[in-house]
């Protein structure tokens, strides 16, 4: 049985390690400091973490901040990053898990849409597209556009002219996108 939390403060260490175990060298210490940042920001409505304990050791971690847009202020909106599961424990459904949640989470919330930049051979498996982001224009141009998409939790999600997206203090840097 998967445990799955909210993660606190008291998590910084064991998520700032499981991303840099988690993520390639040249990527592992930006992604573990964003990590920490996004379980640091203070946000309304709230930013939240994930966390799934393995032998009471955090074995994975997804982290879901809002975003708005700029043509619809009742529009609401997260987006997905970062996520990583520990390399032992991959491949053994614990990703899909923490996402799944999330998404449980948010639709229960009257959420709109959730976004990500991933990849969309594995965030496809989801519902994530990218047509369904087609709109939705990030905030810094992106170096693999293709891996823009959006999951619509409600049917308010097809936006009909696009939109500029903003997000949280934490992912407001061109070098993460």
């Amino acid at each position: 049985m998967t445990n799955i939390r909210t993660a606190s403060l008291e998590d910084s260490k064991a998520i700032q390690s499981l991303y840099r175990a988690a993520f390639p060298d040249n990527e592992a210490e930006r992604i573990a400091l964003l990590a920490d940042d996004l379980l640091k920001e203070v946000t309304d409505p709230e930013t939240f973490t994930l966390v799934t304990e393995d032998n009471r050791c955090i074995a994975g971690a997804v982290s879901f901040s809002p975003v708005s847009i700029n043509t619809d202020s009742s529009w609401q909106g997260y987006i997905l990053a970062p996520l990583g599961v520990m390399p032992e424990a991959q491949k053994k459904g614990l990703g899909t898990v923490l996402v799944r949640a999330g998404l449980d989470r948010l639709t229960g919330q009257g959420v709109n849409a959730v976004l990500v930049y991933g990849d969309p051979g594995y965030y496809g498996r989801f519902g994530f597209d990218a047509e369904t982001a087609s709109n939705i224009q990030p905030p810094y141009p992106l170096e693999y556009p293709h891996g823009w998409l959006a999951f619509g939790l409600n049917d308010e999600i097809h936006l009909e002219a696009p939109c500029e997206l903003s997000c949280v203090a934490s992912l407001n840097d061109p070098g993460l996108w």
